[in-house]
């Protein structure tokens, strides 16, 4: 097992992941060296995702496989893995979801210690790297095109997402089936984890990414990425190529993104974090008497 930071919580991660072959590896081997398990379930990958999967629960102690899921892709399917292995986590411990292709530029273990204790879950500040003109150019000139490498040579970047990454572990917990995220979060980090998100990396993985995300296959679940062109790059503040090549691959200018390794965020240029409303501690007082007392009686959430 990795060596891993001494703390007095423990932390969680899980992973749904769906032909993440060229990057997997990594991704998962970070994440083994902050998190106590890491619990991984493919979601029927085509490529070599699950081989090196299975190569990874051998070689590394907390990378445990969960299995193969059959059907489209949702957000509850982390659900599944919190249910299958959450009476393995005491109140102290966090639950993260980590993505198939992203990487902790902040040490989660170091940035929880740090938080107050009432906090019971982290927003992140994404650093999403996109391919430009020159990643195109570099790839097409190229006699031999390493894929499992290409992630590892992108440069520019733009800080332009958040949602929550991270959540607090405690006995009234109540994530329901199909929800990403247990209902009865109240207590934000004012503050923002950050991570690098290679989502874009080369020609081939870029029209499987967007063909297994079409929403013949998954419906509407990754409508912010299904859209016209012309809105994908105006959500993005980036400016539309005149070239079609480009625009089929999402290639991006690189005036329109930043480099270097500073990965300094701005909350005004991201979604708000949500503080709790008043309508949103009576729910959660509800929710609390209902875990209490009246749980295992009815639905054990």
């Amino acid at each position: 097992m990795t060596e891993i930071i001494k703390t007095d919580f423990n932390i969680y991660a899980l992973v749904v992941v769906k032909n993440e072959g060229d990057i997997i590896y990594d991704t998962i081997t970070a994440a083994a060296q902050w998190a106590n398990k890491v619990f991984v379930m493919d979601n029927m990958s085509t490529d070599d995702t699950w081989e090196k999967l299975q190569g990874l629960e051998k070689e590394i102690e907390n990378v445990v496989l969960w299995g193969r899921y059959g059907g489209n892709f949702n957000e509850g399917l982390r659900q599944i893995l919190y249910r299958e292995y959450k009476q393995l986590a005491s109140d102290n411990d966090w639950w993260c979801r980590l993505d198939g292709d992203e990487f902790y530029i902040d040490d989660p273990r170091e940035f929880i210690s740090a938080l107050p204790k009432k906090v019971d879950h982290i927003y992140n500040a994404s650093f999403q790297y996109y391919y430009t003109e020159s990643d195109y150019h570099r790839e097409i000139s190229s006699i031999e095109c390493d894929s499992d490498k290409s992630f590892k040579k992108l440069e520019w970047y733009k800080c332009n997402h958040s949602e929550i990454r991270f959540v607090k572990n405690k006995k009234t917990i109540c994530w329901t089936q199909g929800e990403g995220w247990p209902c009865n979060l109240l207590n934000a980090a004012s503050i923002r984890i950050r991570l690098k998100h290679f989502q874009y990396r080369n020609l081939k993985q870029i029209s499987d990414r967007f063909h297994i995300r079409s929403e013949k296959l998954s419906g509407d679940t990754f409508k912010h990425e299904i859209v016209s062109d012309i809105s994908w790059y105006k959500r993005r503040g980036f400016t539309f190529p005149d070239n079609d090549i480009f625009v089929n691959y999402k290639i991006v200018k690189s005036s329109d993104l930043i480099r270097g390794s500073h990965y300094v965020y701005s909350d005004e240029q991201l979604p708000k974090i949500v503080c709790a409303s008043m309508k949103k501690y009576l729910k959660c007082v509800f929710v609390y008497v209902y875990m209490v007392f009246f749980n295992r009686l009815f639905f054990n959430i």
